[in-house]
């Protein structure tokens, strides 16, 4: 799993033929210094790279060996971080787990048609209850499928606001195996999470709403800041968006298939993605 505690972003001493400086993350769990002191040699290394590559690989944290998010909190276990809780570029905290495989199964908006969409224009469009959501039929004659075979297969599914979500209980993961990258493919996963979870050698969950499902706005800055002021006008906005998260879940359990035996590991982990997840609230987000 790789995080770092301590962030930094840098523009290289030198510049590009434009006259535009090129700016780089630096990271590091030594110190603060050691996380500036790599920003200025990454950026300065940029410059013969991007003379020949315009488009940064860096835009969205992809040329990145971790995404520079905001470490809020390590979940341990006989004295190894298992999982850690972040707060990702727009202010959602985030799952990001060692070993414990994450599925997220997007499935396409559903044609509502013409009388469909006029409800909809005017409030009147049935809502889903989440209390006992129906699986979708592809998707559950999937997982029946990979259960019966492997009978130590076992998983537990979740409804989430644009699809599903799944969590492989029976056993745990190399983020960065075949086995894995076939099974997130399997189940459906969106290529780029399955290309991210690879690369950041975990598997993501989204623990909190995005904004825009909350009627919020995008956070005024982000991680790491550039200055006190920075911080404090990022620091306000969590308070607002705490408030607001709290009339939403994120997912709701669908049910448990396979093997009911459930690793250690998986249990602490799902343990903490429950409590935050799934709550009372009908609304996802």
């Amino acid at each position: 799993m790789r995080y770092y505690r301590y962030w930094a972003k840098a523009n290289s001493t030198r510049l590009r033929p434009n006259n535009f400086p090129v700016r780089a993350w630096g990271y590091s769990n030594e110190s603060q210094a050691d996380a500036e002191h790599l920003a200025l040699q990454r950026a300065d290394m940029k410059i013969s790279e991007l003379q020949q590559r315009p488009a940064d690989p860096e835009a969205y944290g992809y040329g990145l060996e971790a995404l520079p998010e905001q470490l809020i909190e390590e979940l341990s276990l006989n004295d190894q971080v298992i999982a850690i809780i972040t707060r990702n570029n727009y202010g959602s905290l985030v799952l990001n787990a060692g070993n414990v495989l994450f599925a997220d199964i997007d499935l396409p908006e559903p044609t509502l048609g013409f009388w469909g969409s006029m409800k909809t224009m005017f409030g009147n469009a049935p809502k889903e209850s989440v209390n006992a959501p129906a699986i979708n039929p592809a998707l559950l004659e999937n997982i029946q499928n990979l259960c019966a075979d492997n009978p130590d297969f076992g998983l537990r599914l979740y409804k989430t606001k644009a699809g599903y979500r799944a969590a492989i209980t029976h056993t745990l993961f190399d983020p960065d195996s075949k086995e894995a990258n076939q099974l997130l493919e399997r189940l459906g996963s969106d290529k780029l999470y399955v290309k991210l979870c690879e690369r950041q050698s975990c598997f993501r969950a989204r623990l909190t709403p995005k904004p825009w499902r909350i009627q919020m706005s995008s956070p005024p800055t982000r991680f790491p800041f550039q200055t006190p002021n920075h911080q404090q006008w990022f620091e306000e906005w969590v308070v607002k968006y705490e408030k607001a998260s709290k009339d939403y879940s994120i997912c709701t359990p669908v049910g448990e298939f396979g093997n009911p035996r459930i690793a250690e590991n998986v249990e602490l982990v799902l343990q903490v993605h429950d409590l935050y997840c799934c709550g009372d609230s009908p609304q996802l987000a």
